[in-house]
């Protein structure tokens, strides 16, 4: 026999059970060959420039950091790029008549405070194992890893461009490599150890010219940023303690 509640225990009921951040969707054939052209085509469109870059980095090229003009080009192109790649993901959740909430995004004023927690225990852990690793890596070769300086590699000194790049940047990768790339492969049936994996893996691929001993704490913080999206399916606190994070390199590498 099912119990009644009354009315106002009845609401009470139901915002205390928890519901899972990714519902479980049937999804037929024909449609889930569709998604799967579809998530090639927003991982293309956001990853062919900057594994581009990173593949010419990597082969010994470098950009010129003391043309202030050509800086501010390269600013214009990477900002163009990643808002074409957002419109393509725009294009491609409004085909489903879905809107950037359904990833996530929907600001809260406690999304700051989740923020910097997050970024302190992804700062904590990521420098924690950086050096670890910098102390195994010792005593294995006689030396230290050796980071690259991203001023000297990016260049950018402070701008309007580099200003709109830093506030843009977070959104493209969270929206696009965190956001989407985790929710459609735990629609299409995969786990959310896999999304993860995927999520990490693709965005690492992207930053690895900037070096082993940058990479090492770069990958855990993708870690927890993508286990704590995967656990709320809330994208707005990782958008921002990745902006943290982007501030702090421009202004780093602008003194």
């Amino acid at each position: 026999m099912s119990t009644v509640y009354p009315p106002e225990q009845a609401v009470e009921s139901q915002f205390s059970a928890q519901t899972p951040p990714f519902p479980e969707i049937r999804i037929d054939e024909s449609e889930r060959r569709k998604r799967y052209f579809e998530l090639a085509l927003v991982l293309f469109a956001g990853l062919w420039y900057p594994i581009l870059g990173t593949i010419y980095v990597l082969r010994g090229g470098t950009f010129p950091v003391e043309n202030a003009l050509q800086q501010q080009f390269r600013l214009l192109v990477i900002v163009a790029f990643e808002l074409t790649a957002l419109v393509v993901l725009f294009y491609v959740i409004s085909r489903r008549r879905k809107a950037w909430r359904d990833l996530g995004l929907d600001f809260r004023w406690r999304d700051f405070a989740s923020a910097i927690a997050l970024l302190m225990v992804a700062s904590l852990l990521s420098w924690t194992l950086y050096y670890v690793a910098q102390l195994a890596y010792a005593i294995a070769t006689g030396h230290y890893l050796y980071p690259k300086s991203l001023g000297g590699m990016l260049g950018f000194g402070i701008s309007v461009w580099s200003l709109l790049f830093v506030c843009l940047n977070p959104f493209f990768e969270e929206l696009i490599f965190r956001a989407y790339l985790i929710s459609e492969i735990v629609a299409l049936g995969g786990s959310r150890s896999l999304a993860i994996f995927l999520s990490i893996a693709v965005q690492v691929s992207y930053h690895l010219y900037q070096g082993l001993a940058n990479v090492i704490p770069i990958t855990v913080m993708f870690l927890v940023f993508s286990i704590y999206y995967a656990r709320t399916k809330r994208v707005v606190p990782v958008i921002l303690a990745h902006l943290f994070c982007d501030v702090y390199a421009l202004l780093r590498g602008s003194i």
